[in-house]
C-alpha cells in the first residue's frame, strides 16, 4: 500500500523520538537526579557527574568505529540496539546501590548516546533527504529539546512522588524500549531501496543514475567513490571517509564545530551560576532556562529550513559569531530584560548548532559514508564540549569569577567562525585528475 507521504518523514519521526529518548543521558535531564540521588545514597556529586564525563569520553572514542559500522550495516540496526542498550543500562541505574555499578551503568548509557545514537539519527535522516535535509534534520534534532521541555517536569513530578528510582525505570528504560520497537519496525535504509529518489521527488525505474558506481547495499565507507544527488539535483561525488579526512574542508569544519562546542558547552554548563553571580534571583533564572528550552526547540526547525537555502559554512560562521555575542551578553545580564535578551539569543543559537552539526557533513561529503566521516570528527567535537565545562570551572577557581573565562569562550567561538567561513566545499583530486584534459 502506498503511503500518502514520503516514507522519509516516517524515518524522521523515529529519529525525533530517538533524540527524545536521549534526554536522560544528557546534562539537562540528568541534572534533575543529582540532588535526590546524592541525598538518598550519600554519594558526592563528583561521583554522579563523573559518570556523565566518563561516558562522554568513551562515546567520543568509539564514534569513529561506530560511524563506519552504521554506514555498513544501516541505521535501523544501530537505533534498535541503542534503544535496547539505553533500556538495559537505565534499568540497572534504577536499582543501583554502589558507586561502581552506577559509574559503569550510567557511563555506558551516556556512551551509547554520544558514540552511537546521535550518529545513527543523523545518518538515517541524511540518507533519505538532500534538498530538504536541513528541515528534516532540524526536526529530528529538535527531539532532544522537546525532551528537555516535556520530560524534565515529568521526571521531577515522579521524583517528588514515588522517587528517583521509578523515574529512571519508567521514563528512561521505558523510552529506550519503545525506541527499539519503533526502529526495528519503521526505519529503512534509503529511498533507492524502494525505487525512489531522496526527498520523494519522483519514482525511479532504476534506483541509481546511469553513471553511478554501484557500491551495493553493504559497501564500506572506504571503498571507491560513488555518486549522489546534490541539492540542485545534479549527480555529485560521494566521498569516502579516508578521502574526506585528507581534505582541508574536513579539518576546517571540524575546527569550527569544535570551537562552537567548546564555547557553547562551557557557557551552557556555567550559565546558571554566572547569572546568579550577576545578582539575578535563582527562581527567575530557572524560569528563564525553561524558556530557553522552548526557543531552542522552535529555532532548531527554523534553522533547518535556512540551511537549505544558504551555504552551510556561512550559516555556521554566523552562528559561531552569535555564540561569542551570547557570551558577552551573559556577562551583562543583570536584570529581567537583559536576561530575557540573553535567553532568546542563546535559545536561537542553540537550535542552530544542533541543525548545522547534523547537516553540514552530508552536504559537503554526500550520503554514502556520512556516518564514518562524521564519526571521525566526533572525538574532537565531543571532547571539545567536555573540555569547555572543565575550563569554565578552572577559570572560575583561578580568577574567582567568570569574566575572564567567558571572554575566552567568546574568542574561541570567533576563531571557529573564521574557520567555518573559509571551509570551501571540497574537490575530489582523483576525479579532478580523471576529468582533466590530456596534454
Amino acid at each position: 500500500m502506498r503511503l500518502p507521504i514520503f516514507y522519509g518523514w516516517v524515518v524522521v519521526g523515529v529519529a525525533t523520538f530517538a533524540m527524545f529518548t536521549a534526554t536522560l543521558t544528557g546534562g539537562a535531564g540528568f541534572s534533575v537526579f543529582i540532588a535526590p540521588m546524592s541525598a538518598d545514597l550519600g554519594w558526592s556529586r563528583s561521583v554522579l557527574v563523573g559518570a556523565l564525563t566518563i561516558g562522554t569520553i568513551v562515546g567520543a572514542l568509539l564514534a569513529p568505529v561506530v560511524g563506519r559500522l552504521i554506514d555498513t550495516y544501516g541505521a535501523r540496526l544501530a537505533l534498535a540496539l541503542c534503544g535496547a542498550g539505553i533500556a538495559v543500562t537505565l534499568t540497572v541505574v534504577a536499582g543501583v546501590s554502589t558507586e561502581l555499578t552506577f559509574l559503569v551503568a550510567y557511563g555506558a548509557a551516556r556512551a551509547i548516546d554520544m558514540g552511537a545514537l546521535n550518529l545513527a539519527v543523523t545518518t538515517a535522516v541524511a540518507n533519505w533527504f538532500v534538498r530538504m535535509r536541513g528541515r528534516a534534520l532540524g526536526i529530528a534534532t529538535a527531539g532532544n529539546a522537546i525532551g528537555v521541555m516535556l520530560l524534565v517536569p515529568l521526571i521531577q513530578w515522579i521524583i517528588d512522588g514515588p522517587g528517583w528510582r521509578l523515574a529512571w525505570l519508567v521514563v528512561g528504560a521505558g523510552s529506550g524500549l519503545a525506541l527499539t520497537v519503533l526502529a526495528a519496525l519503521l526505519v529503512r535504509r534509503r529511498p533507492e531501496d524502494f525505487g525512489l529518489r531522496p526527498d520523494g521527488d519522483s519514482p525511479m525505474v532504476d534506483a541509481r543514475p546511469a553513471d553511478a558506481v554501484d557500491a551495493g547495499p553493504t559497501a564500506g565507507p572506504d571503498e571507491a567513490s560513488a555518486v549522489h544527488y546534490s541539492k540542485t539535483g545534479r549527480v555529485a561525488v560521494e566521498w569516502t571517509a579516508r578521502r574526506a579526512a585528507r581534505s582541508s574542508a574536513f579539518w576546517l569544519l571540524s575546527l569550527a564545530t569544535c570551537a562552537s562546542q567548546f564555547a557553547g558547552t562551557g557557557l551552557t554548563t556555567h550559565q546558571t551560576a554566572l547569572l546568579a553571580e550577576n545578582g539575578l534571583d535563582p527562581m527567575t533564572v530557572a524560569g528563564a532556562i525553561g524558556l530557553y528550552g522552548f526557543i531552542w526547540t522552535a529555532s532548531t526547525m527554523t534553522w533547518g529550513f535556512l540551511v537549505e537555502r544558504v551555504p552551510a559554512r556561512l550559516v555556521l560562521g554566523v552562528v559561531s559569531t552569535c555564540v561569542a555575542g551570547c557570551c558577552v551578553l551573559a556577562l551583562y545580564a543583570r536584570d529581567s530584560w537583559t536576561l530575557l535578551a540573553y535567553v532568546a539569543a542563546y535559545g536561537i543559537v542553540g537550535g542552530a548548532r544542533d541543525a548545522l552539526d547534523a547537516t553540514v557533513w552530508a552536504d559537503y561529503f554526500g550520503r554514502r559514508a556520512v556516518g564514518a566521516i562524521r564519526g571521525l570528527s566526533r572525538p574532537f567535537v565531543v571532547g571539545s564540549g567536555a573540555l569547555g565545562g572543565f575550563v569554565g570551572a578552572a577559570g572560575y577557581d583561578l580568577a574567582g569569577n567568570y569574566s575572564t573565562v567567558v571572554l575566552v569562550f567568546a574568542a574561541v567561538s570567533l576563531a571557529g567562525a573564521l574557520a567555518a567561513t573559509t571551509a570551501a566545499p571540497p574537490r575530489d583530486p582523483v576525479l579532478d585528475s580523471r576529468s582533466a584534459p590530456r596534454a
